[in-house]
């Protein structure tokens, strides 16, 4: 039986109540990063999405309050209230009319709910609040800036990233350090890694050519765990979840015919275990590309922000290929149903290019990363 190996560079250790949900996102599940004024938002449950009229749906409180807003809610009336520097906004849920300040237009989408939050559509609201609404395209994510921030941005008070993060004032000789991961366990967990910025810094030197590559390598991480978070046994198609897989794996797999049917077995088995376990599970993956690490050779480890909650399973402790039939490197996690996990992992990509440093070429490796034991940590909510 083909064994999924995995080498590893170290091991360590509402604002509404019970309302129905009136919305549903459209076929675009992956994860959409919102930072706002240089920091991404960390949403505690439902994320933004794309609705199925292609607009970018965010919980209104916590993108309004970031833009420093005030936000009601009129449970009566089912109209969201946002009011800042007197600009005062009024949505009601499946209503395309919105009001300004007392002045009625018309969008193309409304405001809904959705996994009991409101939402709303972002650039609308935060235009009309007075920022700057950008869609980074290769990124997969929005950032929203208002005017006072941009100043700091173009005096030089505070510096960004190249996907609008931003950068501390306390950096170190192992990390490009960002304020918003500060916040979070993630530089005291990984604080054994100490070639993070060694690796990037000589290929930073043109940050464009380094964020077009971390974009494509990062949308192979996102476009599988798309399908591995969102797996449903009523819905799941074997050769749409195999081509996920193969279509962000490495050449290693995918140019090796013995290899590539291997992992086409090991695929195949667990769309059939989905089945079986009564699997539905949502989530997402965000990859953190101001921290890859480097590995020797054509190895690269890339640091990924992992969120899922698990609906159904009969057997909780094997829900993903991650967890399933686990090798000796990784875990098999027991997840506790209807909670949301939130933390990092780190996924392990590989080039068939020889002593390939950074390119479009590097591709998953494996499917065991979620769970890797020693580097992985998840909070519960």
């Amino acid at each position: 039986m083909f064994k999924k190996t995995i080498a590893i560079v170290a091991t360590a250790s509402v604002i509404l109540g019970a309302t129905p949900a009136f919305a549903v996102p459209g076929t675009d599940l992956k994860a959409i990063p919102v930072i706002v004024n240089g920091q991404k938002v960390k949403f505690p449950d439902t994320e933004p999405y794309i609705s199925a009229a292609g607009n970018t749906m965010v919980p209104v409180r916590f993108v309004s309050e970031r833009l420093g807003a005030d936000v009601k809610w009129d449970n009566t009336t089912q109209t969201v209230l946002v009011s800042y520097n007197g600009k005062n906004i009024k949505m009601s849920v499946g209503s395309k009319e919105v009001s300004v300040d007392g002045v009625v237009s018309t969008l193309d989408t409304s405001a809904e709910i959705y996994d009991t939050r409101t939402m709303v559509p972002l650039r609308f609201v935060s235009e009309v609040l007075g920022s700057e609404v950008i869609w980074d395209q290769g990124a997969h994510s929005v950032r929203v800036t208002d005017a006072v921030y941009k100043a700091k941005v173009d005096s030089g008070e505070v510096e960004l990233d190249p996907w609008g993060r931003e950068l501390s004032r306390t950096q170190d000789t192992s990390w490009y350090r960002l304020t918003d991961l500060e916040s979070t366990n993630f530089y005291s967990f990984y604080s054994q890694y100490k070639t993070s910025k060694s690796f990037i810094s000589p290929r930073y030197e043109r940050s464009d050519i380094y964020k077009e590559h971390a974009d494509v390598l990062a949308n192979k991480i996102r476009s599988y765990y798309e399908a591995q978070l969102n797996v449903d046994y009523r819905t799941i198609d074997e050769t749409k979840f195999v081509n996920a897989f193969m279509s962000s794996a490495s050449g290693q797999i995918t140019m090796n015919t013995f290899l590539k049917s291997e992992w086409t077995k090991v695929l195949t088995s667990y769309v059939a275990w989905v089945k079986e376990n009564k699997v539905i599970a949502k989530g997402y993956a965000d990859p953190e590309p101001m921290s890859v690490i480097g590995g020797s050779g054509n190895l690269v480890w890339y640091p990924v922000h992992f969120k899922f909650m698990i609906i159904s399973a009969i057997d909780t402790a094997q829900t993903f290929v991650d967890n399933r039939n686990v090798s000796r490197w990784s875990d098999s996690y027991k997840s506790k149903l209807g909670v949301w996990y939130d933390g990092y992992s780190i996924v392990g990509m590989s080039s068939v290019v020889a002593n390939d440093g950074w390119s479009d070429e590097f591709g998953l490796r494996n499917t065991e990363n979620m769970f890797t034991s020693g580097l992985y940590f998840y909070d519960i909510s």
